[in-house]
C-alpha cells in the first residue's frame, strides 16, 4: 500500500479531528454547554455525526481534546520549556504568571464554559479537574525551578509556595483582577508578579 496515501489519510483524519474540536470550542464559548448538542457541533464542523465518534471516541474524548487545544492556543509547551530553563528565579516566576495570563486572555471564554458545564455534567467536571491538576503541576515545576536557582524565600516552605502561586493564578484570580477590578492584562500581570515576588522570592 502506498505510504503517501496513508500519510494523506492520516493528515486528513487529524485535520477533521481538529475541525471538530475547534467547532466545539466555538459553540461552547458562544452558547454554553446546555445549548450545544453533538449534532450542533457536527453541523458547525461540516461532518457527519458518526465522524465525531470515529475521530474522538466519546464526549469525554472530545473534551480532553479541547483541553489539549487550550494548551496549544495558550502556548503552553513553549512556555513550560522557558520556565524549566529559566536562568533566574524572577524569570521562572514571571514565566509562570505570563503562561497563566495567556490561558485566561486567549482561552478564558472556553475555560468559563468548561467550569459552567462541570456543574451539570460529570465529563466536564473530569476535564476541569484535569485542567486544575495541570495548573497545580505547573506551579510545582515553577517553584522547583526557583528553589533549584536558590531563589525561594527562606521563611516559605516549598509546599506553601506552590499553594500560593497556584491559588494566585487561577481562573477566578485573573477574572477578579481583570474583570472585577478593571485592571488591564499588563497591569494584572505586573500586580501578580510584584506581589508574588515579595512573598515567594528570596530578598537577598
Amino acid at each position: 500500500m502506498n505510504s503517501g496515501r496513508i500519510d494523506r489519510r492520516e493528515r486528513m483524519a487529524l485535520e477533521t479531528r481538529r475541525d471538530i474540536v475547534q467547532a466545539a470550542r466555538r459553540l461552547f464559548a458562544e452558547r454554553g454547554y446546555a445549548q450545544t448538542s453533538v449534532n450542533d457541533i457536527a453541523a458547525e464542523a461540516g461532518v457527519a455525526l458518526q465522524t465525531i465518534y470515529a475521530r474522538l471516541g466519546s464526549k469525554r474524548g472530545m473534551l480532553m481534546a479541547l483541553l489539549e487545544l487550550i494548551d496549544e492556543e495558550a502556548g503552553e509547551p513553549e512556555a513550560a520549556v522557558a520556565i524549566l530553563t529559566a536562568s533566574t528565579p524572577e524569570d521562572a516566576l514571571r514565566g509562570q504568571i505570563r503562561l497563566t495570563r495567556s490561558f485566561q486572555e486567549r482561552c478564558g471564554d472556553i475555560i468559563t464554559a468548561l467550569f459552567a458545564g462541570a456543574a451539570v455534567e460529570p465529563e466536564f467536571a473530569e476535564v476541569v479537574e484535569e485542567g486544575l491538576r495541570r495548573h497545580r503541576h505547573g506551579a510545582r515545576l515553577t517553584i522547583d525551578r526557583i528553589a533549584d536557582l536558590g531563589g525561594l524565600h527562606d521563611e516559605l516552605p516549598a509546599r506553601d509556595a506552590i499553594a500560593l502561586l497556584s491559588a494566585a493564578t487561577t481562573h477566578d484570580a485573573w477574572y477578579e483582577l481583570v474583570h472585577a477590578h478593571k485592571l488591564s492584562w499588563d497591569q494584572a500581570e505586573q500586580t501578580l508578579f510584584h506581589g508574588l515576588a515579595r512573598a515567594i522570592l528570596n530578598p537577598n
